[in-house]
């Protein structure tokens, strides 16, 4: 029982605090040099008639790292679009075993997203960017990864359900009454 309260009340919180602040850091600095590679190219293109060949295929490559990025932490902070008039209809115990079933679904899903993420990393390691030297299996390390941590907020989600009953999503606004 002391090795479960230590996993719950100090291991989990403390590994999703880490990853919350890297996820959120590393989206500010993607998404800063994106917009910043933008702004270059067009000065460049614009300007000085002389575009930057590799800004372009760089904007694409981090733009994936964002989304998949976004998606964690939507995934994190419980935002993603939700259709809960079915799911404020149920009394709190099928609410609870709904939200259950959505989270199981969830980490099968990442599941999968890490085994063949892993698979397209080795296939994505075998080429290059078109216009700078950057190995492919890099920008698809992300999907595996992020999926990787989607299912530690899933378990997560899923423990604090089984624990402490079904989250109430009727005061999210929108016209669920």
């Amino acid at each position: 029982m002391a090795q479960s309260n230590f996993f719950l009340g100090k291991l989990v919180p403390t590994v999703k605090k880490i990853t919350e602040k890297g996820i959120d850091l590393l989206a500010i600095i993607l998404f800063s040099t994106l917009f910043l590679f933008g702004i270059l190219q067009v000065f460049f293109r614009w300007v000085l008639n002389n575009p930057l060949v590799w800004s372009e295929e760089a904007i694409q490559l981090m733009y994936v790292w964002i989304c998949y990025l976004g998606w964690a932490i939507a995934e994190r902070k419980d935002s993603h679009i939700r259709i809960t008039a079915v799911m404020n209809a149920l009394p709190e115990k099928g609410q609870k075993w709904l939200q259950v079933f959505n989270h199981i679904l969830c980490i099968v899903f990442s599941v999968l997203m890490v085994y063949y993420g892993i698979k397209l990393v080795g296939v994505g390691a075998k080429r290059t960017a078109v216009s700078f030297k950057l190995n492919y299996g890099v920008v698809y390390l992300m999907g595996p990864i992020s999926n990787f941590i989607i299912i530690f907020y899933e378990l997560a989600g899923l423990i604090e359900c089984l624990t402490k009953g079904p989250r109430n999503y009727k005061d999210k606004g929108g016209d669920e009454e």
